[in-house]
């Protein structure tokens, strides 16, 4: 500790007062000129010259007292950072980041700042330094792919959309229902004769489940073997008017005429039944049956 004796005491008084001792000099180098002017009885223009550094400027109150604790009260510092970091470490796992050493690096970055959990999530994002999220973020997610899958576009948002979304929820700058209007948004833009009935509430899949269904009865298959990659659902869903040259949503009669029309149906049950019952019909017609 340095011997004060020789300087003015009203200044040393006034700067030991505000928290700015030698202790900080180290970390924080523009402190010992500001100490200085106080030392040598500039006492105004110390003061306006602390109130323009970074230390005042850029630390909140928090941060001011860690960055003093850690200088001046290690024990006191570590035992802080101690439950601070156990706080964070426990609700980061449970929103889906798992630890590693570049993390636990960040949070100390972090618990001298004085951020607050949002600006700890944002400066975890900005390292990089994390891998896949999990947690409730993970779940949150799924729980939009669902949506995404019930409005027919889960099958087009690459993993990097899906990357993002995860991150802007992790971090809070996204909110599920944000993600939800822009799949609805997708969704309308993908599937424009659809588009009304989105805006309204009803889901692509539930405007299309009779036509699905059809489709199903058509090859004589499980409706849950129709999704939204299916080359004939994917043709009836982009059926264009051509009176009006228009997306429309076909009608479920002519849906059905098209799907008769491919080779798939002629090796149903009901087509050999059609066939052979038109051959009856020829053969009485010419009086042969």
């Amino acid at each position: 500790m340095s011997d004060y004796s020789s300087y003015n005491q009203a200044g040393v008084a006034q700067a030991l007062a505000m928290g700015i001792n030698e202790s900080l000099f180290n970390a924080f180098p523009e402190l010992k000129q500001i100490f200085d002017l106080f030392a040598a009885g500039n006492i105004a223009q110390a003061r306006m010259e602390y109130f323009n550094t970074g230390y005042y400027q850029n630390l909140t109150d928090v941060a001011a007292q860690r960055q003093v604790n850690k200088e001046t009260r290690p024990g006191v510092y570590a035992q802080d950072y101690d439950a601070w970091t156990k706080a964070q470490v426990a609700r980061l796992a449970d929103k889906g980041i798992r630890m590693t050493p570049a993390i636990f690096k960040t949070l100390e970055s972090s618990y001298l700042a004085g951020d607050s959990d949002l600006q700890v999530d944002i400066k975890i994002l900005d390292s990089g330094a994390f891998g896949a999220i999990g947690g409730s973020t993970l779940g949150l997610v799924n729980q939009l792919k669902s949506v995404a899958d019930d409005q027919g576009i889960n099958n087009i948002l690459p993993k990097a959309y899906w990357d993002k979304v995860s991150e802007g929820l992790f971090a809070g700058v996204l909110t599920a229902e944000d993600v939800q209007q822009e799949i609805k948004g997708f969704a309308m833009s993908a599937y424009p004769a659809y588009a009304s009935g989105i805006e309204s509430g009803r889901s692509f899949a539930m405007q299309t489940s009779a036509l699905k269904q059809m489709i199903a009865n058509t090859y004589e298959v499980d409706v849950d073997t129709i999704d939204n990659n299916n080359p004939v659902f994917k043709e009836l869903v982009g059926y264009i008017n051509p009176t009006t040259n228009k997306p429309e949503v076909i009608p479920l009669w002519e849906a059905e005429k098209i799907a008769r029309s491919k080779d798939q149906w002629l090796y149903t049950k009901n087509a050999r039944d059609t066939f052979d019952n038109l051959s009856l019909k020829v053969l009485k017609d010419w009086g042969l049956a």
